[in-house]
């Protein structure tokens, strides 16, 4: 019986260890532009006693290939840089099901990989093709992995993603769960990272469905594009980031880059949140750092912006989740004279630090605990229009440099608790708003700017009429 039990242990330790063993397993596709094609087909080419892959498309095709017959984990080493001198793309890997690693061959060593020529196609496209049945549903998750890896001169997208995106609100069907990390990518001139589109646009998404990282990434003397325009437009130009119904889960660091034509972020009913990151000496220009719509979340609680020229920090319009805000801002520049009649596909522009249209931000700050420190600020705090907004300055945790207007409101409802007004001459401006006033300080050139709004003192209804002949305007 000993000797029994002691061999049904053994067998189970064996099994055990067996599918442990499967499960880790994976293959290694290796690639290398520098050598001659010495094979025939991509079947020929990238494992352990194979001539190694002359493509990127090639060792992706090995790669479905593998992760349909044998592996759903699987490598693919880079051996060299690519220089640039001939187009690279690994082209459509939506029929891969798995994890694929895409990394450099050597381990903390970058390899760099010139998009110069690479005009006509993404870096990596993820496409479910328009006829059902044409390609194979994964039962597994997708996910995608850059490690060590240089992306320079890249002005077609590194990562372009077109599915039918998932639209069960409760859990995620493995065919639409699709994850892209960057990790320990450097991404130099270079001007589209991202690009999610759905091919069911308009619904309403999960945007747990999709997400992308950038774990230790940084972003270097990137721009607006020249020549990718945003979804169903020839005017406006593709941001960097450009993601509908999915969610960037950690923002990459930015530097030294300059945005004349598009936000860097524009998230149409998406998620965007970051991990620590620091934006530095950076010019925006007259667009928004980060434009979100439609819906979706935002939340910063990390962020280091420091000596950024700009207008404004972030856009919402037609966003009702509640941001996260908890960031330090330090030696910006804000203000642009020419935002006024500039805009970004249908939305306007203001010259305002943070522009909220027809949004509610009633129930918690916007600023968060926010620290604002030897800013520049030759535009307003806030431009709202159509919305609702809460602004507690007990909990920004430094000074700012006086505002042109802290509040520019129109047919909005304003909370503002805490915070000294007399740092503007004229801190409240609009029209046809109601304005709520607790525990700030004031005088009567409060009421001077607003025309036709009704103000509150704690919760008492002031008549601002006998104030208005004192106003000098």
């Amino acid at each position: 019986m000993y000797k029994g039990f002691n061999f049904l242990y053994l067998s189970v330790v064996l099994l055990l260890a067996f599918n442990i063993s499967f499960t880790f397993s994976q293959n290694t596709i290796s690639v290398n532009y520098n050598v001659q094609r010495n094979y025939n087909s991509f079947e020929e080419c990238g494992l352990n006693g194979e001539p190694v892959c002359t493509s990127l498309e090639d060792a992706g095709n090995r790669a479905i290939l593998l992760s349909k017959t044998s592996n759903p984990t699987n490598i693919i080493n880079i051996i060299g840089n690519i220089d640039g001198s001939t187009p690279v793309t690994f082209g459509n890997l939506y029929n891969y099901c798995g994890k694929l690693f895409i990394r450099s061959s050597i381990s903390n060593v970058n390899i760099n990989i010139n998009g110069s020529n690479s005009t006509q196609q993404p870096f990596l496209t993820i496409q479910e093709a328009d006829q059902p049945n044409s390609t194979f549903p994964c039962s597994i998750p997708r996910i995608f992995q850059f490690q060590y890896i240089n992306f320079t001169n890249w002005d077609q997208t590194l990562v372009n993603i077109n599915i039918n995106q998932e639209t069960d609100l409760n859990s995620v069907n493995p065919s639409k769960s699709l994850t892209v990390y960057f990790q320990l990518v450097n991404i130099i001139s270079s001007s589209s990272i991202l690009k999610i589109y759905p091919k069911n646009f308009g619904e309403n998404y999960n945007l747990q469905a999709i997400k992308v990282s950038f774990i230790s990434t940084i972003g270097i003397d990137l721009k607006s594009s020249s020549v990718l325009f945003s979804p169903s437009s020839t005017q406006y130009y593709l941001p960097p980031i450009y993601l509908a119904g999915a969610s960037v889960t950690r923002i990459l660091s930015l530097s030294d880059s300059t945005f004349e034509s598009t936000p860097f972020i524009f998230s149409d009913n998406g998620g965007v949140s970051s991990g620590s990151f620091v934006v530095s000496n950076n010019n925006f220009s007259s667009n928004p750092f980060i434009m979100a719509v439609n819906g979706g979340t935002v939340a910063l609680p990390t962020l280091s912006f420091t000596n950024n020229i700009l207008s404004t920090f972030i856009y919402f319009s037609n966003f009702y989740n509640q941001p996260l805000i908890q960031a330090t801002f330090s030696n910006n520049i804000f203000g642009n004279s020419f935002v006024q009649n500039n805009k970004f596909m249908e939305y306007e522009n203001e010259n305002s630090i943070f522009v909220i249209k027809d949004s509610d931000f009633s129930t918690i700050d916007l600023l968060g605990y926010s620290i604002l420190n030897q800013n520049t600020i030759a535009n307003d705090l806030i431009y709202i229009v159509n919305s609702s907004l809460n602004l507690d300055n007990s909990v920004i945790r430094s000074p700012m440099l006086v505002p042109q207007h802290i509040i520019n409101s129109i047919n909005s409802s304003v909370s503002i608790i805490n915070f000294n007004l007399t740092i503007s001459e004229l801190p409240i401006v609009g029209f046809n708003s109601n304005i709520h006033l607790f525990s700030s300080v004031f005088t009567n050139d409060v009421y001077c700017g607003c025309q036709g709004c009704s103000f509150y003192i704690q919760l008492d209804l002031v008549d601002p009429l006998e104030y208005l002949s004192q106003c000098n305007l």
